[in-house]
This record gives structure tokens, C-alpha cells and sequence, in this order.
């Protein structure tokens, strides 16, 4: 990846909360807790170089459908109105981000995510978050699709096992998204704030 590629690039925080990231929490993923450290780091850079960070969380309301996700997980949702559906400490918007509040796997599906890259000039998103093979893979096989640029950022992405995460990287790198690190996505932003 080159500086170029990052010009017109977003990043999407996706799903960093309680409900995923907190033991005890109804779908706590061992794998996600190590991954918050460069989340974190990637956040910073992009902040520091003057690029768009868009948060999103995964939340139902009590009583609305549920669909295929109700019909899947039953009563293992993250409700709107639960102390799981916020996002874990140290990972919020600041000032002027986008919180994107949606209720299926893809952030693109029922959001207002398309239209605010478009007032962002953003013609690519980096992915990073939980868990990769669901929420990650769906929101960049939709992007591709949409002809949004993805760029799944592999060591910042976390799944159920190892097993699923590997095997979601594999797939999307044969034919929808890059795949590249926190190191080298850090490093390329701190080349682009020098210039």
C-alpha cells in the first residue's frame, strides 16, 4: 500500500463493545481484549494525519423485528438500552466522529454510512474490529460491491476462534479486500503527516 491509497481513506471501528469485549459478556470473544491496543493505535493515526474515524456498534430495539439475526443468535442480541451495546473504555468517537448504530452484520445495510464517505470524499475504508468473519467480511464484501476500496487490517480484527479469523482473512484476500497490518498502516500515515 502506498501514501496515495491512504488520501481519500476512512477508518471504520467496527463493533468494539462491551458485548463483545467485556468476560462474562453474552458473546465474549477471548481473541478481541488483545486486539483494542492497536485499534487504538490505528484510531490515533488517523486522527493525527487528519482523516475520517467512524465507530459502529451492533444494537437491536426492544420489539422491533429482529430477522435473520433473531432467527440466528435467539437471546444472545445486544439490546439498545443494555450496558453491552456500549462501547468498551477508551474507544469512543471524539467530537464531530460518526457513532453508526446498526443491526446487521453489514455497516453499509440500513445506515447513513455510504452517504457520509461521499461528504468525506473517501473512496476507501480500513476495517478493523469484531468479529472478522461476520460484521468485518459482510462490510467489506458490501463495500466491493459498492466499489468501496476495502482494506482489512488483519492483527486489529478479532473473531470466536483463530480458526474463523484466518479462514475469513484468506477469503477475502483472494478476491475482495487487502489485507494489511497496524504496523504498516501506522507507518504510512506518520510518512503522509511528514510531508
Amino acid at each position: 500500500m502506498n501514501i496515495e491509497s491512504l488520501e481519500k481513506s476512512a477508518l471504520l471501528v467496527i463493533d468494539m463493545q462491551r458485548y463483545f469485549l467485556e468476560p462474562g459478556a453474552p458473546a465474549f470473544l477471548e481473541g478481541a481484549p488483545p486486539i483494542a491496543q492497536n485499534v487504538q493505535l490505528l484510531i490515533d493515526a488517523f486522527r493525527k494525519a487528519g482523516l475520517p474515524v467512524i465507530f459502529t456498534r451492533h444494537a437491536h430495539k426492544r420489539g422491533d423485528p429482529t430477522g435473520q439475526m433473531g432467527r440466528w443468535w435467539k437471546d444472545k442480541l445486544p439490546w439498545e438500552d443494555g450496558p453491552e451495546a456500549q462501547l468498551i473504555e477508551g474507544i469512543a468517537p471524539a467530537k464531530g466522529e460518526m457513532l453508526i448504530t446498526k443491526n446487521k452484520y453489514s455497516v453499509f445495510e440500513g445506515t447513513e454510512l455510504m452517504e457520509a464517505l461521499k461528504r468525506q470524499g473517501a473512496d476507501t475504508i480500513m476495517l478493523c474490529g469484531v468479529t472478522t468473519n461476520l460484521c468485518v467480511e459482510t462490510t467489506a464484501r458490501h463495500a466491493f460491491i459498492k466499489d468501496i476500496q476495502p482494506i482489512v487490517v488483519e492483527d486489529a480484527c478479532a473473531a470466536k476462534t483463530p480458526e474463523y479469523h484466518r479462514a475469513s482473512i484468506l477469503n477475502l484476500s483472494y478476491g475482495f479486500a487487502h489485507i494489511e497490518t497496524t504496523g504498516s498502516i501506522v507507518s504510512q500515515l506518520k510518512k503522509r503527516i511528514r510531508q
